[in-house]
């Protein structure tokens, strides 16, 4: 199992885990509190099913332990799904990527962010890495060639390789490319482009920096970045107006924001190169209209590289 394929537990569990049971969490909650959450399944890519539901219920078991709360996790539906259970109260709050934010807000206006998830490099971008040697200029000088999108590719990345590797306007980077791989690790997928067994790999920022890090005279001599998204907005905890208790709100809001500085979520959060959870910015819905000019609305929930 690679770090990629348990980011999404992890930033539940850093996320809700310890702002539940942060000291501004009521031992005591109100009798027959009940919190329903919905985390949108694309942040579980390539994890195996069983493994996925075996974390909701140790999740929810644990977090009625430690709050006395009633609880259901939801980890395999759509956006447009979680979104629609926030919109008619069947779910208090829901747990998206920010693109995935843009496209159900404009469904159901009354979602509203609550908190937001940074990474260290405050970056959520897409890049497309190929040999120094490899003559493409651009994403286009790609078609019929060999990409390796590694197990655990964060969502954001899919949808940028949708939308700039398309066939006869249709979003299939498989009938773009020659070939697609899937590597188990990122580190692989890029050590296998530096040795010329593939042509490029799609990566995001978090990889492509820590690969750097550990490689970087690799880096350095074989690899250069070819092409890359603008940046999307960051992941985001969600709940509709009035669809929570505010007091109940105002309490995982404020263990949330103080997550970095508790302990026990300080290593979590690092482990999962998560930095924190801040306020949602003022610029935050201006990034939202800003990515639906480039990324509108799809007309069904799909993804063409599973």
């Amino acid at each position: 199992m690679t770090r990629s394929n348990l980011a999404g537990f992890a930033f539940l569990c850093a996320a809700l885990g310890f702002a539940l049971s942060s000291p501004t969490a009521s031992a005591q909650p109100a009798k027959n509190t009940q919190l329903n959450i919905g985390m949108v399944k694309t942040f579980f890519n390539d994890l195996p099913a069983a493994l996925v539901d075996l974390g909701g219920k140790i999740f929810t078991d644990s977090m009625k332990t430690v709050t006395g709360l009633q609880g259901t996790l939801t980890t395999n539906e759509q956006a447009f799904d979680v979104a629609q259970k926030l919109d008619n109260g069947q779910l208090q709050l829901g747990v998206f990527h920010g693109h995935e934010f843009a496209w159900v807000q404009k469904k159901y206006p009354q979602l509203t962010p609550m908190v937001m998830a940074v990474n260290k490099h405050l970056d959520v971008r897409a890049y497309i890495i190929v040999h120094k040697n490899n003559p493409a200029k651009t994403l286009a000088d790609l078609r019929g060639t060999k990409i390796d999108v590694p197990m655990g590719t964060k969502q954001h990345c899919i949808v940028y390789l949708e939308r700039n590797c398309t066939d006869n306007a249709q979003p299939n980077p498989k009938a773009f490319f020659g070939s697609v791989v899937r590597a188990s690790r990122n580190i692989v997928a890029l050590d296998d482009v530096a040795a010329g067994s593939t042509d490029a790999v799609l990566m995001d920022t978090i990889g492509l920096e820590f690969y750097k890090s550990i490689k970087g005279p690799v880096f350095e001599k074989n690899l250069r970045v070819l092409q890359h998204s603008d940046c999307f907005p960051s992941p985001v905890i969600a709940y509709k107006e009035g669809g929570i208790d505010n007091v109940m709100l105002t309490k995982i809001r404020d263990g949330l924001l103080k997550a970095h500085d508790n302990p026990a979520a300080e290593d979590i959060l690092q482990m999962w190169q998560i930095k924190a959870f801040e306020p949602i910015p003022q610029t935050y819905s201006k990034s939202l209209a800003d990515l639906l000019k480039t990324y509108p609305v799809p007309e069904a929930s799909k993804v063409t590289m599973r």
